[in-house]
């Protein structure tokens, strides 16, 4: 099914991602567990009900399956649940878990991750990190970057043991960019990005990892057009699992801009702290 077709099949475009209301059954399908282990978790305090409709109790979509995922990710790491409570009781507000791939092929969906980088140097090491556990793990990856910037990508990934011309062939790697200077242009820019990601699935990827270029970043836009970007990155996000990580260079730019860049990001990185913007 093409990207586009998810458009017609949502009952409410205006309703946000996290507004998403399922049953436990439904989140138990989502996310491949059992519903008995949802209940488990319910009952330890790990997992709490967003509302009752009947006698039916529903889970905010995105905000649980983010919150199983994290509970599984610690239980792998020999946690007990009385330890993930209390793991997770003592984060601060705001703080949101991320997994941005750069260990392994696992990575959060539906994500639009503002990066912060200290240098030119931090932002190389976490492109080598990022496209090649994408290309490792059998992952698309889609690069957004200037073509004046294209040959230090094609640098790592020939470094890193791939040949770009098969990835290229194959739909797995894909190099765009778009030149947007105002409302109308972002919202082409998004449309442009829509039908690459289209060509991706019928390519046969089953995910997709997005990244751009500090210096000019290719999926950007001001406050009032990130909203219509990421009612469709849900979209995307449904019908694949796909994560967009934009790049900022934290000593080229004043704080003032800094935060005005933020402000147009789902997610903010700086370091190890991640921040879910309210």
């Amino acid at each position: 099914m093409a990207v586009e077709s998810l458009v017609a099949g949502q009952s409410d475009p205006e309703q946000p991602w996290s507004a998403q209301k399922v049953t436990i059954k439904e989140l138990a399908s989502k996310l491949g567990i059992s519903v008995p282990t949802l209940r488990k978790y319910g009952e330890c305090g790990l997992l709490d009900v967003d509302s009752v409709s009947g006698r039916t109790n529903l889970f905010d979509e995105a905000s649980a399956i983010a919150r199983v995922e994290e509970i599984n990710r610690l239980k792998s790491r020999g946690y007990s649940l009385s330890l993930i409570r209390q793991k997770l009781e003592e984060r601060p507000v705001g703080f949101m878990p991320l997994e941005l791939g750069l260990t392994g092929p696992e990575f959060s969906a539906g994500r639009h991750v503002l990066a912060v980088m200290q240098d030119m140097d931090e932002y190389i090491a976490f492109a080598r990190s990022y496209i090649g556990n994408a290309l490792r793990g059998s992952q698309a990856c889609v690069l957004m970057v200037h073509p004046d910037h294209r040959m230090m990508f094609e640098k790592i990934i020939s470094e890193e043991g791939f040949d770009l011309d098969h990835l290229l062939k194959r739909r797995q790697l894909c190099f765009t960019w778009f030149e947007a200077e105002n409302r109308a242009g972002w919202d082409r820019q998004i449309e442009q990005y829509d039908g690459l990601l289209g060509m991706i699935l019928a390519a046969g990827w089953k995910s997709v990892r997005m990244l751009g270029h500090p210096e000019t970043d290719g999926m950007c836009f001001d406050h009032e057009s990130v909203a219509y970007y990421e009612e469709r990155l849900t979209l995307w996000a449904r019908q694949f699992p796909i994560i967009v990580v934009c790049a900022s260079l934290a000593s080229g730019m004043q704080s003032r801009d800094l935060l005005h860049h933020q402000k147009a990001h789902r997610e903010f990185v700086l370091g190890n702290n991640f921040y879910l913007q309210p």
